[in-house]
């Protein structure tokens, strides 16, 4: 990176980029001026039903990810042990287990509890 732009030509760039975040907060702030809101972002009004169904979705998301997590975890211990040239031992093997089966029911118990 020290050989694409030169030491200077990052502080510059860096100075107005941050320039061009505070224009946009200070056009949020003060919609009165007229001048600032050229540099407002543009923002999504949902109503209220479309948020609604994001945040379901993105509760039902989250609930795949952690029964995703729970299926890997078994498989990362098992691996590693393994690369490792380690035997396994039946205290993390059960903590694991444990917590493999302790993810996966916090998974299915909120994908349950989002698709009502």
């Amino acid at each position: 990176m020290d050989a694409l732009f030169p030491d200077w030509l990052k502080v510059i760039l860096l100075g107005l980029l941050a320039t061009g975040f505070g224009l946009s907060w200070l056009a949020r702030k003060r919609p009165d001026v007229a001048w600032l809101q050229v540099f407002r972002l543009p923002t999504v009004h949902l109503s209220e039903e479309e948020r609604i169904r994001r945040r379901r979705v993105a509760n039902r998301i989250t609930a795949l990810e952690i029964v995703a997590a729970g299926l890997v975890l078994p498989l990362l211990y098992a691996l590693s042990t393994v690369m490792m040239f380690n035997d396994f031992k039946t205290l993390p093997t059960i903590i694991v287990g444990v917590c493999s089966v302790l993810c996966i029911g916090l998974g299915i118990w909120l994908f349950v509890r989002n698709s009502v």
